[in-house]
């Protein structure tokens, strides 16, 4: 004998937010499964939740969505949503990925009771329970939103009579791999593998669902969002010249997003573009503080740094807000190095001498490295400054140099 299993454990798609509703959604059907195990099963009540193709409601549509026939039954769905429902619920938003999910799952028992009662009348008044249409709904709205991602498996192949079973992994394209499981539910609902199972509430979740992905717009965003998962494989396998055009391509249409400014930057470095890269960079942190993300702004201004050395600035507005914003953070090194960028790249703006200052003081007070500090002062008295300012930086100059020798003797 022979059997198969092969389950998806995991996408490529990225998720960039928790998904409170999905884990809601998660959580409430273990709750719900569990009221009823510690009840004891209580028949009666689940028969009177679940939906009857005899007696069709809005209720217990979608009641059934939180009902399960056994702990297999709710493990298996379970899975299904961990792998579609996070992505899904990032891209669409708490309010249209609920919408979808609660309409696809009704619908789909819609599909089923009309099926029941045009085929298999004697049905009527058997139980249909589960969240499998919903799921299966979610899984269209995949191939019409993230149809490019990749689906990740589990398998095992087992030979019984030989005492084999070999487990596997493997990935497949999201069209191939949903396309191989609604293959196989149609080829079990013509050969009448088991009959228990709602494969037209399957079937249909998935087509609502890839309606409601076309009726809401989400083709375009797909095509968009195609070239950054293109544009990434693209870097994983080395071929630079190919993710950057990817890059480029998505850039044309959303400019401002400076995640992608970022990846390109990047990319524009390894092809040894050095001045294009910096434009990105510079663009991709403006874009951080526009959005308010002042920690993405300063991880990436240090990774120009890194990349394209020391030399590399912002324009002045953005250096000081950056130079701020890792005083914030909590990274004095980083600060100070900005703070005295701004000073020696700016030094006709009004803040430069105070923007200098700034960085010796956090050498000398917080960084306790008075040497730093004392070439900073001594950089500031080479200037023309207000007979008030050279008398502070002088005196803190002072201070140093007597830190310095302070540190020299200790040493000595």
């Amino acid at each position: 004998m022979y059997y198969f299993y092969w389950l998806p454990v995991g996408t490529d798609a990225r998720v960039r937010s928790t998904p409170w509703v999905t884990l809601s959604i998660v959580l409430t059907n273990i709750f719900v499964h569990g009221i009823f195990l510690a009840s004891r099963g209580d028949a009666g009540t689940l028969y009177a939740l679940a939906f009857k193709a005899a007696q069709p409601s809005v209720g217990t549509a979608i009641a059934s969505l939180f009902l399960h026939a056994d702990f297999l039954h709710l493990l298996g769905n379970l899975v299904f949503l961990s792998v579609f429902g996070p992505p899904l619920e990032a891209r669409l938003g708490p309010l249209r990925y609920t919408i979808a999910y609660l309409a696809c799952g009704w619908l789909s028992n819609l599909a089923q009771a009309a099926a029941i009662l045009a085929w298999w009348p004697e049905l009527a008044s058997v139980p249909i329970v589960g969240a499998s249409g919903a799921i299966s709904g979610l899984m269209g709205l995949f191939l019409v939103r993230l149809y490019f991602a990749r689906l990740r498996f589990v398998s095992m192949t087992m030979l019984l009579l030989q005492g084999i079973a070999k487990p596997m992994a493997f990935s497949l394209p999201a069209i191939v791999g949903i396309g191989l499981w609604l293959g196989l539910t149609l080829a079990y609902q013509f050969a009448g593998v088991a009959s228990e199972t709602a494969y037209v509430a399957h079937v249909g979740g998935a087509v609502f669902g890839a309606l409601f992905g076309l009726a809401m717009g989400l083709v375009p965003e797909a095509r968009l969002e195609r070239h950054l998962a293109q544009g990434a494989r693209y870097s994983e396998r080395g071929e630079w010249f190919a993710a950057l055009g990817e890059y480029e391509s998505y850039l044309v249409k959303a400019p401002t997003d400076p995640e992608a400014l970022a990846h390109a930057a990047r990319l524009q470095r390894v092809t040894h573009q050095e001045s294009q890269s910096a434009a990105r960079f510079r663009e991709a942190i403006r874009q951080y503080l526009v959005r308010g993300d002042s920690r993405s702004a300063c991880d990436v201004y240090e990774e120009m740094r890194r990349l394209l050395g020391g030399d590399v600035v912002l324009p002045a507005a953005d250096q000081l807000r950056v130079a701020r914003g890792l005083e914030e953070l909590g990274r004095p090194s980083e600060a100070s190095r900005a703070y005295e960028a701004y000073g020696k790249w700016y030094p006709d703006r009004h803040l430069a001498t105070l923007a200098m200052l700034k960085s010796a003081d956090i050498q000398r007070r917080v960084l306790n490295n008075p040497g730093r500090a004392r070439y900073i002062y001594e950089e500031l008295t080479r200037r023309s400054l207000p007979d008030d300012v050279e008398a502070i930086v002088r005196d803190r100059l002072a201070q140093s140099e007597r830190a310095v020798d302070r540190m020299q003797r200790g040493v000595a």
